[in-house]
């Protein structure tokens, strides 16, 4: 799949081995934020005409568990100094320049895009702080579709998420 974890955060190889992210409660076990069909109701899919099976991928990042979607993905940002490392994450992915503040979500929370001018990896990208901890949501646009577009399909599906965090 062209995209994936946070648009594969510069490839896995520059972020060390990736392994199955471990079960227990909704901070480890990254993919029971949401289901698949969620994923793709929040990015649009019509579903009279179905929904795409795909079984999302949970891995265990640098940073915390990762799962990808069809269409995105979800982080949860644990371990060490979660708004550092989102920093960090954000400048290998060009992304970040560009915060919109978003209200409602957690203690705060931003959308911003990563890769904007790569054609092929580019998403739209909603941090939510969550106390000392935080998580992220990335989506593709359609096609030509501007990154911004995706906003308030990340703000949709980051309530559902957060809602299950807490």
């Amino acid at each position: 799949m062209v995209g994936g974890m946070i648009v594969s955060v510069v490839s896995s190889a520059a972020l060390s081995a990736q392994a199955p992210a471990s079960k227990g409660g909704p901070w480890s076990d990254v993919c029971s934020l949401a289901t698949d069909a969620e994923f793709q109701k929040a990015h649009g899919v019509d579903p009279r005409i179905g929904i795409i099976p795909n079984d999302p991928v949970a891995t265990e990042m640098v940073w915390g568990p990762h799962c990808d979607y069809s269409g995105g993905s979800i982080d949860l940002f644990t371990k060490k100094s979660p708004g550092a490392e989102l920093d960090r994450v954000l400048g290998l992915t060009k992304g970040g320049k560009q915060r919109a503040p978003v209200q409602g979500l957690g203690d705060r929370a931003f959308f911003t895009t990563v890769y904007p001018d790569d054609q092929y990896r580019r998403r739209g990208f909603l941090a939510v702080f969550l106390g000392q901890r935080l998580v992220t949501l990335s989506m593709d646009p359609y096609q030509n579709e501007p990154l911004e577009a995706t906003r308030p399909r990340l703000e949709g599906l980051a309530k559902l998420v957060v809602a299950r965090l807490k």
